[in-house]
């Protein structure tokens, strides 16, 4: 099995969709901050390496509880001695194995939880299914399904769980911070990313010992927005079929070449279209707000409810 060495001592975990990608790409060019995924095929990849093996819970609609989970492979070969190694996996603050991991066997790891409204959060969680075009369920249709399980999730059931159980972050949150201690954990809210972006570095720099003079001077959100183009060229990319697969091998007999060569092309299928966004209707949004009301009180009220310090 292929060991990363030394292990990543720098984690973004969080709500999905509250901000990670944008700060992994501007920590990560910082000259003290090295990426082992920054090269593969995703700009933002999720690794998911301290979940990897069966899952504890449904990670997406598609993938239930017990789905095998491997993480991308790394890349140490670029490796310069940075004083910190980098990975962004939002799915770790809910996982109690990552929790573990961490305050067992990574005791120099610090970590960034990055959250989000939790109404917000939801809605931003289907927009992101929807963009895919492999997801068909309409916003109305996931609103009554959810309606009938009372807004509660259930682990058994994928198609709702990663939309109900997300937002309620703030178990979470408490149980990292208190099991880690204030000096190994930052929280950061999504419209401090957006707005306060020279701030929120300048503090995360501080609390890492880097020098702010290597971050980034252009800092632009990371959010891809639309949808996926539904035009047969770019669906035929997406999803070649197995006679493109056969004729690859034959054609291009190493595995290093086909990614060489075939992979810039693939990544053409990923061509997102304008879209407009989904909307919770009145009713709707006032049920989910009543459902979520513990956690919009949590987030609202960070500062009282986490030691002052730690909440940029």
């Amino acid at each position: 099995m292929r060991a990363i060495t030394p292990q990543p001592n720098l984690l973004l975990v969080g709500a999905p969709k509250s901000g990670t990608t944008s700060l992994l790409m501007w920590l990560r060019r910082h000259p003290e901050i090295y990426h082992p995924w920054a090269r593969v095929d995703s700009n933002a990849v999720e690794s998911g390496f301290l979940i990897a093996g069966p899952s504890e819970f449904p990670v997406s609609p598609f993938k239930p509880r017990g789905t095998v989970l491997l993480p991308h492979e790394a890349d140490m070969d670029h490796y310069k001695g940075e004083k910190w190694i980098i990975d962004k996996s939002p799915q770790h603050l809910y996982s109690k194995k990552a929790l573990e991991a961490v305050r067992e066997l990574m005791p120099d790891a610090r970590v960034i939880i990055t959250l989000r409204d939790p109404v917000d959060l939801l809605v931003s969680l289907y927009a992101q299914m929807w963009k895919s075009n492999n997801y068909q369920t309409t916003f109305d249709e996931l609103l009554v399904i959810m309606q009938a399980q009372g807004w509660i999730p259930d682990i058994e059931k994928p198609e709702t769980w990663t939309f109900l159980a997300y937002p309620r972050f703030s178990s979470f949150v408490k149980e990292w911070t208190s099991e880690l201690g204030p000096d190994r954990v930052r929280v950061v809210r999504l419209p401090s990313i957006a707005d306060e972006p020279n701030r929120v570095l300048e503090s995360l720099g501080g609390w890492l010992g880097i020098e702010m003079s290597g971050m980034p001077r252009s800092r632009s959100t990371e959010n891809t927005t639309g949808r996926l183009s539904n035009s047969r060229f770019r669906r035929f990319l997406r999803r070649p079929p197995g006679w493109a697969y056969s004729a690859a091998r034959l054609l291009l007999p190493s595995r290093a070449i086909r990614r060489a060569v075939l992979d810039p092309i693939r990544r053409m299928g990923w061509k997102h279209t304008p879209a407009e966004k989904p909307r919770l209707g009145m009713d709707f949004e006032e049920e989910i707000k009543e459902a979520l009301r513990e956690e919009i009180e949590f987030y609202e009220g960070l500062t009282s409810e986490l030691p002052g310090r730690i909440v940029l």
